[in-house]
């Protein structure tokens, strides 16, 4: 057999390789999505501190080998698991937002449309129980994944922002995104006893939040 022929072989029998590829691709994305619906329902009746990998394992009915090549560690499937929560509340986000010409009012509706919306949120509310609070705070902080969550919305403010020259010295889209995450994380974690309502929270946005990122020529300091 001439080495063209093999060539050209091997060219014609590629395609009919793909639909092995494929269902193993999308065996692959089921187990990664039963083993995520598993880590929810361990969540609920657990809590996030109470939760194992092996509890995760058992609910998905896949083996410690199976989960640990879909998830490293703790850290990794619940920082996924919060990503998976939270698009929903981006989509809402990019939707809402944009009608908000003034940057000072996309930041504070964007802020406040979080805090509002995260407790209506079935598993929101538990991954900000008070024994869940700590390992998710630090997680939001630490992991790029979760983190990073923020940069959709908050990527139109600041180029828009920046475009106006109205940022401070200290405002880079990473720490802006640390700051607003550090005030959001906080604030969903433990309410304040203050800010009784979205109008004290709207307030204290707006005389706080906004003057600490952005300096207006009417603005002194």
């Amino acid at each position: 057999m001439s080495r063209l022929y093999l060539l050209q072989y091997s060219q014609d029998i590629k395609p009919n390789r793909s639909p092995v590829i494929d269902k193993r691709r999308t065996r692959s994305e089921t187990t990664r999505r039963n083993i995520l619906d598993a880590a929810v329902l361990c969540y609920r009746e657990l809590g996030v501190a109470g939760t194992t990998m092996e509890d995760v394992a058992r609910e998905s009915g896949v083996g410690r080998a199976t989960l640990y090549r879909h998830f490293s560690n703790q850290n990794r499937l619940l920082a996924e698991v919060i990503t998976l929560e939270m698009a929903e509340l981006q989509a809402l986000l990019r939707s809402t937002l944009p009608r908000h010409k003034r940057c000072e009012d996309y930041l504070v509706e964007g802020a406040l449309l979080i805090l509002r919306e995260s407790p209506r949120r079935a598993l929101t509310r538990i991954l900000f129980e008070a024994q869940s609070a700590v390992a998710v705070a630090r997680l939001s902080l630490e992991d790029s994944a979760v983190s990073g969550m923020g940069a959709d919305w908050l990527e139109p403010f600041y180029q828009r922002a920046s475009k106006e020259g109205i940022l401070r010295s200290w405002v880079t889209p990473d720490t802006l995104q640390e700051w607003i995450t550090r005030i959001l994380v906080s604030h969903i974690s433990a309410p304040s006893q203050v800010f009784k309502d979205e109008k004290d929270l709207r307030r204290f946005f707006y005389d706080a939040v906004v003057p600490s990122i952005i300096q207006r020529e009417d603005q002194a300091g």
